[in-house]
């Protein structure tokens, strides 16, 4: 099985070196960190709140919404210390595009560069990345997107990788 480069912070020296981890292992450490897959979900929204960065957000059981904003309300709500509110903003989640969710809709988020993608960035990428096997049971990156963007087409397929990968 494939290892995943994680940086991990050394505090010897003060600097970045790079650790092997399975799939499996990067996922017991999130775990660790996070406490769980929502509590990951939750942190993540809250950046990209307070960032304003862009992101394409999977559902179980719905299409994908691409490009969007998550709404400041959330941001605000934690950084002010209304936690009495989260549970609330977590039912309604805001994003720029008019669309609402709930945290249990969400099966993931891919934040986006802030400046978008050209053309020529998303024609430079190597779709020979996209056969690797990289999910916890060992799918290949492509059923992944598959998957999660509810996908139709190879064409559509294709696309959402190229999006994902020059992320």
């Amino acid at each position: 099985m494939r290892k995943l480069r994680s940086p991990q912070w050394r505090n010897t020296k003060g600097i970045f070196v790079s650790v092997d981890l399975t799939p499996q292992e990067a996922m017991k450490r999130l775990e660790q960190h996070f406490g769980s897959r929502e509590e990951m979900l939750v942190h993540q929204l809250t950046a990209l709140s307070v960032s304003g960065q862009p992101t394409d957000v999977t559902f179980f059981k719905r299409k994908p919404i691409l490009n969007v904003r998550v709404s400041t309300k959330l941001g605000a709500g934690r950084i002010y210390g209304l936690e009495d509110r989260l549970p609330q903003l977590l039912r309604r989640i805001e994003f720029s595009n008019g669309t609402t969710a709930s945290l249990a809709e969400i099966w993931t988020i891919h934040p986006m560069p802030m400046e978008g993608f050209s053309q020529a960035d998303l024609d430079a990428v190597d779709l020979a990345q996209a056969e690797e096997r990289v999910g916890p049971g060992g799918e290949t990156l492509r059923k992944m997107i598959r998957d999660t963007y509810h996908c139709k087409s190879r064409s559509e397929v294709d696309y959402l990788l190229r999006r994902y990968i020059a992320s």
